[in-house]
């Protein structure tokens, strides 16, 4: 889809002027060649992504909360075991570096689980965001898994969301979207 060589708005392969600036098109209208083009350039996909953020940042803040309490019950009873003992507090700490390793894995679990079952988590619901596939269907358990397990590691992440955007003619997918044959969709 070409897009205006002034203010970077998809436009009409047709139209001979930008809907958006009234930039004069012809021949200049250049096709974006990746999803870092276009959301460099269009308000739309900067929009879409900063939703995208604060729908995952609402999520981890609930996944945080359950994996906190879950320490916290996981380890309790050793400190009333030995209060106030170093080798209890060394192996709360050691616990806990446990846990934390472990999240990674509730992380993929859950964004998984929210995406095969409802095609949504609580996060992208608020607003209004749902994972489909190429035809509009909800998203198998497989695909599910393939587009979230870069959430094992905020890393991977971020390299998933970067190569993506870098490889993809569309912004909204990730690179893990490309091979699951998914995309989020406002709706």
């Amino acid at each position: 889809m070409p897009f205006c060589p002034k203010c970077g708005k998809e436009v009409d392969p047709t139209a001979q002027f930008c809907a958006q600036c009234g930039a004069q098109l012809g021949q200049q209208a250049s096709v974006a060649r990746t999803g870092l083009d276009t959301l460099t350039k269009d308000a739309k996909a900067q929009g879409y992504w900063v939703e995208r953020l604060i729908a995952f940042v609402i999520d981890a803040i609930i996944l945080w909360v359950v994996i906190t309490i879950i320490s916290v019950l996981a380890f309790l009873p050793m400190l009333f075991a030995r209060p106030l003992s170093f080798s209890t507090f060394g192996g709360f700490l050691a616990g806990f570096g446990t846990l934390t390793a472990l999240s990674g894995v509730i992380f993929v679990l859950y964004f998984t689980l929210g995406d095969f079952s409802y095609g949504r988590t609580v996060g992208k619901a608020l607003f209004r965001l749902n994972v489909t596939t190429g035809t509009g269907t909800r998203p198998t358990l497989g695909q599910s898994f393939i587009r979230n397990i870069s959430k094992i590691y905020w890393l991977l992440l971020l390299l998933d969301v970067i190569v993506g955007l870098a490889l993809e003619t569309d912004y909204r997918k990730k690179f893990s979207d490309r091979y699951a044959g998914t995309i989020v969709v406002k709706s």
